[in-house]
C-alpha cells in the first residue's frame, strides 16, 4: 500500500507485486459512520484484490470525509463526491496503464459508484454491496438512528445543543440542506442509463427494491447478478468490534473471477508515499508520511505561519476508529491548529487504520495493553525528529489512556490532554474498549424514578447482572478510598490509589502538563473521584495536573458542540500551560481563533 493524493482527495493505493496492472478497482466508501466501522474490512479487502496479478486497487476518501480536502457542511457534496469517484479512475488508470475499470460501492458509496458508472460510461464491472437504492429512504435511516442516539444518556448530554433542521446525521456526520435535496432525488430503480457491463447486487436480504434494480439492469441489457451479504450484522457496528466479512468478500471476487482468498497468500507492506503527495487548505498543509521502518501511517499537518518554539500535537486512535477520530474530530482539530500556528501528527497504532498488522489477528486488547504506549512513542520520535523539542498528547477515551501513558514515558513529551479518561491502567474486561458500556451512577439514579427503564430491567432487555456488578466494584473502591482518607499523603493523594497515585505522582516530578478533561456525566469522571473527590479536588495541590469538567460533551464528541466546546479547551490550554512550560512564552491571545473550524 501506497499513501497517494489527488484532487485533493487521500487515497490508498494497492498494487500487485506481480505483472503491469490491467484491471482497476476502486472502492467506493460509504458515508460517516458506516465508513469508521468499515475501515478495516475495507482494507484487507483492497488488499485481497491487489494479491491478484494485474489488479491495482485505490481506495479513498472524499471531499469534505476522511483525510481528504474540505468539510461536510461544504455546499454539493453529493456531487462533489461523485466528481471524486471519477478523478479516482482517472487517476488509477493513469497511475498504472489499466484498461478494465471495476467500480465497488459500501452502503452510501455504492449509490455513488452507479452514477459515476453512468457518467463515466466505460466501466466493465459494478459491484454494489448493501446498496442505498433511494436516496429519500436513506435519509429516513439517518433520522433514526440520530433518535435513537439522543435517546441515550450521552446523547441526552450533548445533543440539545445540536439542532439544525437544515441538517440530518447520526454519530457526528451530517448531511446539509442542498445535498440533501441532491440525494432525497436520487433512486437507481428509476434511472434509465446502464451502468456497467456486469452489475453485482449483494444486499442484505433479497429485497423488493435490490431484486428491481437488477431487473431494471437486465432489462437495459446488462448481465445483473444478486447475492445475499451474510455478514453485514457483524461487519457495520462499532469499529471496536467490527468483523471483516470474508465470505461476502470471497463471493464478490468469486464474481469477479479471481480465486477465494483461502487459495492466495499475500503479506501487505507499506510504501512511503511520492514526494508530491499533499492536501492544501486555508491555513496549512498535509502530507501523508510512513516511518518506523515502514511500519507506521499518519498524516503530517504543517501550518503555513509556525509558532516559534511550539511543541507539536501527537493524536493516536481511539477505540477501534483509524486516524480521523470520531466524527473526524483529528482531521477538524488538526486543521484548526494549523490556523493558531502549531503542527500536528495523527497516527495510527499498528493494527489500525493504514499501519501495518501485528500479526494476523491483532486485537484491541494486544493493541492497549501491550503495544500501545510503544507505537505512541515512535510517533513523539518522528515529530522530534522533524524537529519538534516538545510533543503534547491529545486523546479521546482510549487515546486518553495513550496518551497519559506516553507522556510518562517519553522524555520530549511536555504535556498531554486526555478527553473522557475511562480508565488509568488495562486491568481487566471492564477496561477493554469493546466491553460492554456501563454508565455513570448519576445515569443509573436518575433511571430509578423512570418506570420505562425499569420495565426494560424486569424484561431482560438491560444486562442488570453487569450492572449490578459494576456498581458493587465501583462502591467497593470508593469505600476503601474514604476508610484510607486519615492516612492521606502531605500532596493531599489517597495512599489507596496505589499505582495510580504513583502514575499521577510520576507525571507531576517529571513536570508534564496533564490536563484531564471530562464531561460532567461521563463514567469516566466516576473513576476519578471514587478516588480522588468530587470532580478530582484531591489532586488540587498538584502543581501540573488539572481536572476540568465541561458541561454538554458526551463520551465520543459525536455532538458538534461538544467538539467546538473541546477544541476550544484544548487551545486554551496550550495558551495557558503546555507551550509556556515548553519554552516560557504563551500563545498571543489574539492570536487563538475560537471561531468556527478554519476552512479549506
Amino acid at each position: 500500500m501506497r499513501p497517494v493524493t489527488f484532487d485533493g482527495c487521500y487515497g490508498a493505493l494497492h498494487l500487485s507485486a506481480g505483472s503491469r496492472a490491467t484491471t482497476a478497482v476502486v472502492l467506493c466508501s460509504p458515508f460517516g459512520y458506516d465508513a469508521l466501522c468499515a475501515h478495516r474490512g475495507w482494507r484487507e479487502f483492497a488488499e485481497r484484490l491487489a494479491a491478484e496479478d494485474g489488479t491495482a486497487v485505490l481506495r479513498f476518501d472524499y471531499p469534505g470525509a476522511g483525510d481528504s480536502q474540505g468539510y461536510e457542511e461544504d455546499p454539493q457534496r453529493l456531487r462533489a463526491w461523485v466528481e471524486s469517484i471519477k478523478a479516482a479512475a482517472r487517476y488509477l488508470r493513469a497511475a498504472t496503464g489499466a484498461t478494465r475499470l471495476i467500480l465497488c460501492g459500501l452502503r452510501l458509496g455504492a449509490l455513488l459508484a452507479v452514477l459515476a458508472a453512468e457518467e463515466l460510461e466505460n466501466v466493465d464491472s459494478l459491484v454494489l454491496m448493501a446498496p442505498v437504492i433511494a436516496g429519500k429512504r436513506y435519509i429516513r435511516e439517518l433520522r433514526l438512528q440520530h433518535e435513537s442516539w439522543i435517546k441515550t444518556p450521552n446523547g441526552r448530554t450533548a445533543a440539545q445543543a445540536d439542532t439544525d433542521a437544515q441538517s440530518v446525521g447520526a454519530f457526528g456526520f451530517q448531511l446539509y440542506a442542498d445535498t440533501l435535496g441532491e440525494l432525497a432525488d436520487v433512486d437507481l430503480v428509476r434511472r434509465v442509463r446502464v451502468p456497467a457491463r456486469r452489475v453485482l447486487v449483494q444486499d442484505v436480504c433479497s429485497s423488493a427494491p435490490s431484486r428491481q434494480l437488477v431487473e431494471r439492469y437486465r432489462e437495459q441489457g446488462a448481465s445483473a447478478d444478486i447475492q445475499i451479504f451474510p455478514e453485514f450484522d457483524k461487519y457495520l457496528v462499532d469499529s471496536r468490534s467490527s468483523a471483516t466479512p470474508r465470505r461476502a468478500f470471497d463471493s464478490v471476487l468469486e464474481w469477479l473471477g479471481y480465486p477465494p482468498s483461502s487459495q492466495r497468500r499475500f503479506a501487505p507492506i507499506l510504501l512511503p508515499p511520492a514526494a508530491d503527495a499533499q492536501i492544501d487548505f486555508a491555513a496549512g498543509h498535509e502530507k501523508p508520511v510512513v516511518f518506523g521502518e515502514g511500519q507506521y501511517a499518519g498524516i503530517f499537518c504543517r501550518p503555513h505561519r509556525a509558532k516559534n518554539h511550539a511543541p507539536a500535537v501527537l493524536i493516536v486512535n481511539t477505540g477501534g476508529v483509524h486516524r480521523v477520530g470520531d466524527a473526524r474530530l483529528a482531521v477538524l482539530m488538526a486543521r484548526r491548529l494549523a490556523g493558531q500556528g502549531i503542527a500536528s501528527l495523527r497516527m495510527d497504532m499498528r493494527g489500525m487504520g493504514d499501519s501495518l498488522q501485528r500479526g494476523t489477528s491483532t486485537t484491541l486488547e494486544d493493541i492497549y495493553a501491550r503495544h500501545s504506549v510503544s507505537d505512541a512513542a515512535a510517533g513523539v520520535d518522528w515529530l522530534t525528529a522533524a524537529g519538534y523539542e516538545g510533543v503534547v498528547t491529545f486523546g479521546v477515551c482510549s487515546g486518553g489512556f495513550v496518551g497519559i501513558h506516553a507522556a510518562l514515558a517519553h522524555p520530549r513529551v511536555v504535556g498531554c490532554m486526555s478527553i473522557n479518561l475511562p480508565f488509568f491502567f488495562w486491568s481487566g474486561p471492564q477496561t477493554k474498549p469493546n466491553a460492554q458500556r456501563v454508565e455513570s451512577s448519576r445515569v443509573y439514579w436518575r433511571s430509578v424514578r423512570s418506570p420505562r427503564k425499569w420495565l426494560r430491567l424486569l424484561t431482560w432487555r438491560a444486562n442488570g447482572r453487569a450492572i449490578a456488578l459494576e456498581l458493587a466494584r465501583r462502591w467497593s473502591v470508593r469505600l476503601t478510598s474514604l476508610a484510607s482518607r486519615p492516612f492521606d499523603g502531605i500532596l493531599g493523594v489517597n495512599p489507596s490509589t496505589g499505582a495510580i497515585r504513583r502514575l499521577l505522582m510520576d507525571l507531576e516530578r517529571k513536570g508534564v502538563q496533564t490536563s484531564l478533561v471530562y464531561g460532567s456525566s461521563d463514567v469516566g469522571l466516576e473513576e476519578l473521584e471514587i478516588r480522588f473527590g468530587r470532580n478530582g479536588n484531591a489532586l488540587g495541590k498538584l502543581t501540573n495536573i488539572t481536572v476540568k469538567v465541561l458541561e454538554n460533551v458526551d463520551h465520543s464528541l459525536f455532538s458538534r458542540s461538544a467538539r467546538e466546546i473541546v477544541m476550544a479547551h484544548f487551545e486554551e490550554y496550550l495558551r495557558g500551560r503546555a507551550l509556556g512550560a515548553s519554552r516560557g512564552e504563551a500563545l498571543d491571545a489574539a492570536n487563538l481563533d475560537s471561531s468556527p473550524l478554519c476552512r479549506a
